[in-house]
Order: structure tokens, then C-alpha cells, then sequence
């Protein structure tokens, strides 16, 4: 399949089979799609910016480029917006959990903590109990 390329002087597309190519002996390679361009660049002169014109100019892509890139960043903050009530919503979850869990794991600390007086308890009173069989 022939390769467009564009002209280094004017910027505009070169036909495969038309303008010229030229291979400078460092091994750099430059095209002109006339000899009008060519001779100008030659010439040293600056080629003509006609952008800022409706015909110079890629309005109309432009355009649509920005539409598209809008389009794509709404898009985008709406699914970060979505991502972050999700993380909102399990986050409060998990901290109701946590709290939940803070007090199911309090009261065990405290059954705990009650059984060990109770054993406590017990082991002073069987140790009291052996010292008063041995003075005996």
C-alpha cells in the first residue's frame, strides 16, 4: 500500500507518485510535494501559516476532537464519582462493623476478664482451704 507523506516546507499531504524526495548525505530525507515548495525552502524563506483561515485550518476535526474529549471526560467523572460512593457507602459499612464487632469483643474481654476473677477466686479459696488442712 503506497505511504502518504507530508511536505516539509507546507505541511500538506504529497501523493504517492508526485513531488520530490531528497536524501541528504548525513542520511536525513526531506519531501516537497511542489517545486514551488522546494524552491522556497531553498530560498530559506518561512512557509505561511493559514490556520487561522476556515480553508487552512482543521476546524471541523478540531471540533469534533474536543467534543469526542468531552464526551470521554464527563464520561470518566461520572465513574469516579460512582467508584467513590461505593467506597463511601462500604467504608461506612466496615466502620459499622468494626463498631459492632468493638462490642461483641468488649463484653467477651469482660466475660473473660470475670471468669479469670472467678478462677482466681476459686484457686485463693482451694489454696486457703489446703493451708488450713495442713495446719490441721
Amino acid at each position: 500500500m503506497p505511504q502518504n507523506r507530508t511536505c516539509d516546507y507546507c505541511g500538506d499531504d504529497v501523493e504517492p507518485g508526485t513531488g520530490t524526495m531528497f536524501v541528504h548525505t548525513n542520511g536525513s530525507v526531506v519531501h516537497y510535494c511542489s517545486a514551488k515548495c522546494e524552491k522556497n525552502a531553498d530560498l530559506g524563506r518561512e512557509p505561511r501559516d493559514l490556520e487561522w483561515t476556515e480553508a487552512g485550518g482543521h476546524h471541523q476535526a478540531e471540533a469534533e476532537a474536543e467534543a469526542e474529549a468531552a464526551a470521554e471526560a464527563e464520561a470518566e467523572a461520572e465513574e469516579e464519582a460512582a467508584e467513590e460512593e461505593e467506597e463511601e457507602e462500604s467504608e461506612a459499612a466496615e466502620e459499622a462493623e468494626e463498631a459492632e464487632s468493638g462490642a461483641e469483643e468488649s463484653e467477651e474481654a469482660e466475660d473473660a476478664e470475670a471468669e479469670s476473677d472467678e478462677e482466681a477466686d476459686e484457686a485463693e479459696s482451694a489454696e486457703s482451704a489446703d493451708a488450713d488442712e495442713d495446719e490441721e
